[in-house]
């Protein structure tokens, strides 16, 4: 995962992006807001949000679903060490919620490989063709959006990050928000790293303030900044068709 700078001082908050600028005195610690509900669940219609654009990219999904008995994570160190090979480049696992609704009518995958970024519906399919795990029973594949976030906060004076991991832990929020995310603390601060479904905007707050009440800090000095560089896709007027190919059965 790649890591964000991180250096002890305020948040600055341009856009999407973050930056973390030098201040002479830390601010004082304010006391800790109590968690809030998250009002704007889309259940299960995509998400709507305003952290778009280089915070959102497209990429082809591959929905899995195994044989009985078998083991998905076998199934997925198999499909990495055969994307590895073939140079298809690294997998990305996800859950099922990156999918569409009418394949989740039908399908709800037991493993979900997103490809790397670039990589279209017809060579996934190509992939999988040529690389199918034994294990593999029947799979589909097809375009989806994915959510790649990097939330990153330096502490207020006297906290230490590995404090506010574990108080992120403990109080869950994090977890139910984003499911499956990845975090790391740094000598100045920690990043939380998020990849799959699009959020809404309340998640993103909710994951916000949990950070900030961690961290003794607002919400406003934990910043959003995209996972990866690129243009990324502007959903500003609304959901662009996904469709470089039908859906692909195995």
């Amino acid at each position: 995962m790649r890591k964000v700078p991180l250096v002890l001082g305020a948040v600055v908050l341009c856009g999407a992006g973050v930056w973390f600028a030098r201040s002479a005195s830390p601010e004082p610690a304010p006391a800790p807001a109590p968690a809030a509900q998250v009002a704007d669940d889309a259940g299960d219609a995509r998400a709507t949000t305003s952290f778009d654009g280089p915070l959102v990219h497209r990429r082809a999904a591959v929905a899995v679903h195994t044989v009985a008995g078998a083991d998905p994570r076998h199934v997925a160190r198999e499909l990495r060490s055969a994307a590895t090979g073939a140079g298809v480049g690294a997998l990305t696992e996800s859950t099922f919620a990156v999918f569409s609704a009418d394949l989740l009518g039908y399908l709800v995958p037991e493993l979900t490989v997103v490809l790397p970024e670039g990589a279209t519906v017809v060579e996934a399919e190509a992939f999988m063709r040529d690389h199918r795990p034994a294990d593999v029973g029947f799979y589909v594949v097809e375009p989806v959006l994915v959510h790649d976030l990097t939330f990153a906060v330096v502490p207020a004076a006297g906290v230490a990050p590995a404090a506010v991991r574990d108080a992120e832990d403990r109080e869950g929020v994090l977890s139910d928000s984003l499911n499956h995310y990845e975090t790391t603390v740094q000598r100045a601060g920690l990043t939380v790293r998020y990849f799959g479904a699009i959020l809404s905007d309340g998640q993103v707050l909710a994951v916000r303030e949990a950070m900030a009440r961690a961290a003794h800090v607002t919400p406003e000095r934990v910043g959003v900044e995209a996972g990866e560089p690129g243009p990324g896709v502007d959903l500003s007027n609304g959901t662009p068709d996904l469709e470089d190919a039908p859906h692909r059965h195995g």
